[in-house]
């Protein structure tokens, strides 16, 4: 595992205002209502009651105003108030019936991947559970984000089937040999949320052992050798708990918790995994049943 370094309406609102006058009429017109109406039209108070407004609430009916003396009458001449606009699928409401869900598009297409992509999901799952719990581990992710498992759901996934897939077996002058796995995963540096985490087709995220490849020190021709077991610091490769120290260690990387550790130079990346164990390891391990580790 490593981090490679990061390269890495406006609203117009329109006035529209209205000049009101009083049609003049000829003095010679008179109306035969006044004649038949025992109140001519001009002895008529022409003026509106006035109006008062219930300005104590936010949200206005759109004739919310009444009369002075507290009969309702719709036609004031106030504009009606509108107010902010209700999302009925939003969480806080009561009844969201016939809302569609919330799509969690990083689900939809870890399920795309087939069977790695639900090795993924299940180790996704197990982060998850921890990040959103109360305990040490997620306490020491909230040291950079006070909500982590939010970050962590954003997280893209992909698989590199071209990485390595071979553990290379080499010795220098002694007789101790050194091995070195194929790498499990990589993450951009500090790269926050919707960053993408890159998993090896050939490493101990999806297998539990590897080939390996014998490489002479003189410079002769390698030679292919027997399997061998790789693993996750203390985990056998291609178990929940493997996978789940896979994730939370990257994640370590997308919050920038962790240091750099590109190429496992000067045994950064197990240091590194080390440091996840030392606040995460009762969480990684209390998820896994007994013989699964």
């Amino acid at each position: 595992m490593y981090s490679a370094p990061r390269s890495i309406l406006a609203v117009a609102v329109v006035l529209i205002s209205s000049s009101s006058g009083t049609d003049a009429f000829p003095q010679a017109v008179k109306f035969i209502r006044d004649a038949a109406d025992p109140l001519p039209l001009a002895k008529r108070d022409l003026g509106r009651a006035a109006c008062t407004s219930h300005s104590g609430s936010k949200v206005y009916s759109q004739y919310a105003a009444t009369t002075a003396d507290g009969e309702a009458d719709p036609p004031c001449d106030t504009p009606p108030v509108i107010g902010p606009p209700v999302n009925p699928c939003s969480p806080a409401s009561l009844a969201p019936i016939g809302c569609a869900p919330a799509r969690d598009v990083v689900q939809e297409s870890l399920t795309a991947m087939g069977k790695p992509g639900q090795k993924i999901m299940r180790a996704r799952e197990r982060v998850l559970e921890i990040l959103q719990s109360g305990n040490a581990c997620s306490a020491w992710f909230r040291e950079k984000d006070a909500n982590p498992g939010a970050i962590f759901q954003t997280l893209a996934y992909a698989i590199d089937h071209t990485g390595e897939e071979v553990v290379r077996v080499s010795r220098d002058t002694g007789p101790e040999y050194t091995y070195r796995d194929p790498y499990v995963a990589k993450v951009g540096q500090d790269t926050g949320a919707f960053a993408t985490i890159t998993l090896n087709a050939g490493g101990a995220f999806f297998h539990v052992q590897a080939t390996t490849l014998v490489v002479s020190k003189e410079g002769g021709l390698s030679k292919l050798g027997g399997p061998r077991l790789i693993n996750v610091g203390p985990y056998n490769g291609d178990t929940v708990a493997a996978q789940t120290l896979v994730l939370l260690h990257e994640f370590g990387h997308v919050l920038s918790l962790l240091p750099v550790d590109f190429a496992n130079e000067d045994g950064k990346s197990m240091h590194n995994t080390a440091e996840v164990l030392r606040f995460c390891h009762a969480e990684i391990a209390s998820g896994v049943k007994p013989g699964k580790l």
